[in-house]
């Protein structure tokens, strides 16, 4: 029987993994011992931890792929995976991408913990982590530390907890995705197709999804920075502090995409908070909220940074039943293609909260603009004024004046 030179290594690394599987598999440093060491820890659920070599550099010809039921680590100790090579995808004819590949691809509603490592040039997705639908429990947990995904030709990072191909409708599992990120790095993604982010999360049915990122760059990515994306029985919560999102959103001219982009459909709704945040030069947002369903939108914003945003630098949308609840502080927007801030409640709810110190100007609408409606230019207003404390708030140089533009919204 004739083997191939990778198979003759998958077969030795095989072996050397068996002597050494006792909870942890080391010295990764090739194709060759990657894939036997994912191909043992899918059929040896007493394995939980895979560590690289130091400083390795590691070639992949073709995606690895985990199955397993248990929870994985992965401990990179600064080695970088290519995967230029690894996987390919199609286009439809909307161009569209289709494919199912990725650098490392984790099949698994199992808890993944990956550190110290850099995947690059991946020839589709960085690392994806795909949610079987019949999974059910506690959340799943996805825990990075020191990741770097750089140069994704689609995906940075994709969690998908959606039955759908093309993520639509409300299909998925029963259980939510835990996300946390910390002295991370998602840069340059998302530049072989249309609408595809540094980092993409799509939760459907049941379960939330809670993010919390923590000292991380998002930057220059074709698509969205980040896009979270829920719909079903389920809200967005979480937290950034110290998170960059610049540059993003350029790949398709024609529908040009956000810093950072919420969307939340259906019961449920968004809880975030974002504490030393720039969003800058982004190609159509900065920041974009947009709550549909039973639910509130809940944003606080403390010593953000919106500048030179091709769109609105922030912007909130409620509709249906829900209010807006805001808390900005030490915030300061210039230079957008739109309104500096807007805020816009449709349906039954209010606009409610408080503007602290807060400089808009130079753009090209107005500086603040905020809207409550049960249907959209209604004659007169059909519902309570909503209320919001200003206080310390610059307006100037801004298009359409400097006046905060409302409508059934009250100032104090």
């Amino acid at each position: 029987m004739k083997y191939s030179i990778l198979g003759l290594s998958l077969m030795s690394a095989l072996t050397a993994v068996a002597i050494a599987s006792t909870g942890a598999i080391k010295n990764v440093d090739d194709e060759a011992s990657l894939i036997a060491a994912f191909t043992a820890a899918n059929s040896n659920s007493g394995i939980s931890t895979i560590m690289f070599k130091h400083n390795a550099t590691i070639q992949l010809t073709a995606p690895v792929i985990y199955t397993g039921t248990q929870p994985l680590k992965l401990v990179g100790n600064k080695t970088t995976i290519d995967g230029s090579a690894a996987g390919s995808f199609t286009l439809d004819g909307n161009l569209t991408a289709i494919t199912s590949d990725g650098t490392l691809v984790f099949n698994t509603s199992a808890n993944i913990d990956i550190s110290n490592l850099t995947v690059a040039n991946s020839a589709t997705r960085g690392i994806v982590i795909n949610v079987p639908g019949d999974a059910d429990g506690e959340d799943i947990s996805v825990n990075l530390y020191k990741v770097d995904i750089l140069n994704s030709a689609l995906y940075g990072l994709h969690i998908d907890d959606n039955a759908d191909e093309f993520d639509d409708g409300t299909a998925g599992s029963a259980i939510g995705v835990d996300l946390r990120i910390t002295r991370s790095s998602f840069i340059g993604n998302g530049t072989g197709a249309i609408d595809f982010d540094g980092i993409r999360v799509d939760e459907r049915d049941e379960g939330d999804i809670n993010a919390t990122i923590i000292s991380s760059q998002i930057n220059g990515n074709g698509g969205d920075g980040i896009e979270l994306d829920e719909a079903g029985n389920g809200g967005v919560y979480g937290t950034m502090v110290r998170v960059s999102m610049n540059g993003n959103g350029f790949y398709n001219e024609t529908d040009l995409d956000d810093g950072f982009d919420i969307d939340e459909a259906d019961a449920g709704g968004i809880e975030f908070s974002l504490v030393n945040v720039t969003v800058n030069d982004n190609k159509d947002e900065g920041l974009d909220f947009d709550e549909a369903g039973e639910g509130t939108a809940e944003v606080k914003l403390r010593r953000v940074s919106a500048q030179n945003n091709a769109d609105e630098a922030i912007k909130i949308d409620e509709e249906d039943e829900g209010n807006i609840e805001i808390t900005l502080s030490r915030v300061s927007v210039t230079g957008s293609g739109d309104d500096g801030i807007q805020f816009t409640e449709l349906g039954e709810g209010k606009i409610e909260g408080k503007l602290i110190k807060i400089t808009t100007s130079n753009n090209a609408k107005y500086g603040i603009k905020m809207e409550q409606w049960v249907f959209e230019d209604e004659a007169s207003p059909a519902e309570e004024a909503g209320e919001v404390e200003i206080k310390k708030v610059i307006l100037s140089g801004n298009g359409s004046g400097d006046e905060i533009a409302t409508n059934n919204v009250t100032l104090k």
